[in-house]
């Protein structure tokens, strides 16, 4: 059975990701193909089925989960790096260290706990402020929660 502390910090995460992308907050929000509000629409995403399919299929791309530490020890995908976005808030100098060792001729797929990609849509405008093309980074459509 899971740790009932775990689970209520997962409910906290999902009503706060969901709160992100209301009206009102600041972040541009507009409704996904799958009828999801999601945060900066202009950041592609790419569905489950596909990176799925390229996990399968040993693809060669880079996929980033960028929720904290300790949940990324709880949940994520096997094939993923973890790169917390909140450290990169939290500390802005660490941006540089933490991201610019990621390669620019891959496809980089970024995936946070929420539908709504709130902290994996910031992490990718990050990287295109970075100069990493926008056709190679995308986000995961519907977070680690589809």
């Amino acid at each position: 059975m899971r740790n009932p502390v775990v689970i209520q910090a997962m409910v906290a995460l999902l009503l706060l990701c969901a709160g992100a992308a209301a009206p009102g907050n600041g972040n541009a929000a507009d409704e996904g193909p799958t009828g999801v509000k999601v945060v900066h629409p202009e950041v592609p995403r790419i569905p489950a089925e596909e990176v799925k399919e390229m996990i399968g299929n040993r693809e060669d791309f880079v996929l980033v989960d960028t929720n904290p530490a300790d949940h990324f020890e709880l949940w994520h995908i096997d094939t993923a790096i973890n790169i917390p976005y909140t450290a990169l808030v939290n500390v802005p100098s660490l941006k540089g260290e933490l991201l610019g060792p990621l390669p620019k001729d891959k496809l980089i797929v970024l995936y946070c706990l929420c539908e709504e990609g709130v902290d994996s849509a910031a992490m990718a405008l990050m990287l295109r402020g970075m100069g990493f093309r926008r056709d190679r980074v995308k986000v995961l459509e519907g977070g680690l929660i589809k």
